[in-house]
């Protein structure tokens, strides 16, 4: 079903998704920033960016907060 763009731009998943734009970065980038890939998650089947945790021993899956 199509919205209006008044109607999407007020959508709480439209502000989530601008708000991990501005956090994480496009994903849709070539490069990503250091720390971060972009791969498909076992957990929750999504193509998403992944993040080095602190320690920079795993990878959280920024989608679902899954370690890889």
């Amino acid at each position: 079903m199509a919205q209006a763009q008044e109607d999407l731009e007020t959508g709480a998943l439209y502000q989530r998704y601008v708000r991990a734009l501005k956090r994480y970065s496009d994903p849709r980038d070539k490069q990503p920033s250091p720390g971060r890939v972009i791969r498909h998650c076992t957990n929750c089947g999504m193509r998403a960016m992944f993040r080095m945790d602190p320690d920079g021993m795993w990878y959280e899956c920024l989608h679902c907060g899954h370690y890889a």
